[in-house]
């Protein structure tokens, strides 16, 4: 029990840095992030001068941010599980041809 207490913060951790990671990705909705676009609006590419204006356009969608952390965190958790149910496995099988040794 314990170390899933310990678990679980790190997990959404690094489901936060993926999300924030992933602002450089483009999505359909013409917004920033994946799977959810949280960023919108924003400035021009590299080359054209940044104005005040497109600084204020910059807009964050705070419940697709937290959507996103939650999908990377169940990701995580998923691959954290799959493993441990593959390194049980193998424990389990090597300690049974011990026995049978």
């Amino acid at each position: 029990m314990t170390q899933l207490v310990v678990r679980w913060p790190n997990l959404i951790l690094i489901g936060a840095v993926f999300t924030l990671a992933t602002v450089f990705v483009g999505n359909w909705t013409s917004g920033y992030g994946f799977p959810l676009a949280w960023k919108t609006g924003g400035c021009p590419p590299p080359g054209i001068e940044i104005s005040a204006s497109c600084l204020l356009a910059i807009g964050y969608d705070w419940l697709s941010f937290g959507l996103d952390v939650l999908f990377y965190t169940f990701v995580g958790y998923g691959l954290v599980l799959a493993y441990a149910k593959y390194r049980a496995r193998r424990t389990a099988r090597s300690e049974s041809e011990n026995l049978l040794d």
